[in-house]
């Protein structure tokens, strides 16, 4: 194993090793500190957990690579059981070690946060994890978007504002992973409106559907309607 990894996380949930002077911790929120330390067990169990797991891999030889594969999948496996901060405890066990994540463990953590509607933790591991340890590219911004579009009332100023970022800020032109992603926030609020928009800005960058569009608007017949006359395709 490397040397220990540069600070990652927000929010006090990560464990944030130093070069030269071993782990510190980030100081948590207020709100966080004035909670009974009851409340915190659980979370440092968790985390300590995480740690000697990883611990152990590292004592077997594993390489880092084994170690970043065997973390995504458990962040991705949390994240799908609607444990989101076990997730963060993962990806803080495996910065102890040394090990900085890749751009597929930072995606699954960002995807485990937003599936279960954590944005603002979505969002502040996006800003660290992304702000200068990683490069973002489009699939990470994708998640995010179907994160903002994915409540009862999508927080359309928070997609335009990741929008916006996405391309002036890293230079990335929507392609239809972008497309498909908002095609998908506007079937679950039946926004015919905007995915017309979407289509119309399809066509004008000359940008096709695949496969996985069709999947989008499968369970709106007006949205499949609308893709069939812009593109004139059968499903």
């Amino acid at each position: 194993m490397t040397a220990a990894a540069p600070a990652m996380l927000a929010s006090g949930l990560l464990v944030l090793p130093l070069a030269a002077s071993g782990p510190t911790f980030r100081p948590l929120p207020a709100a966080a500190r004035a909670q009974p330390c009851t409340q915190r067990r659980p979370r440092r169990l968790t985390v300590a957990a995480a740690a000697q797991q990883a611990a152990v891999a590292a004592a077997a030889g594993v390489s880092e690579a084994q170690v970043r594969a065997d973390v995504t999948r458990k962040i991705k496996k949390l994240g799908r059981e609607g444990k989101p901060r076990e997730a963060v405890a993962e990806l803080a066990a495996m910065a102890r070690l040394g090990v900085q994540p890749d751009t597929l463990a930072a995606t699954a953590l960002v995807d485990a946060c937003a599936r279960n509607g954590k944005m603002d933790m979505a969002r502040n591991v996006f800003d660290e994890l992304f702000g200068s340890l990683l490069t973002p590219d489009e699939v990470v911004f994708a998640v995010l978007l179907r994160g903002y579009g994915g409540a009862a009332r999508p927080n359309w100023n928070e997609i335009s504002s990741c929008l916006t970022e996405m391309e002036s800020k890293h230079g990335i032109t929507p392609s239809t992973v972008t497309y498909n992603a908002l095609l998908e926030c506007c079937c679950k609020t039946n926004d015919e409106e905007r995915a017309e928009e979407i289509v119309n800005r399809m066509l004008l960058a000359g940008v096709q559907p695949d496969s996985y569009t069709l999947e989008a608007v499968r369970p709106k017949r007006s949205m499949r309607s609308l893709l069939k006359r812009a593109f004139d395709i059968t499903f």
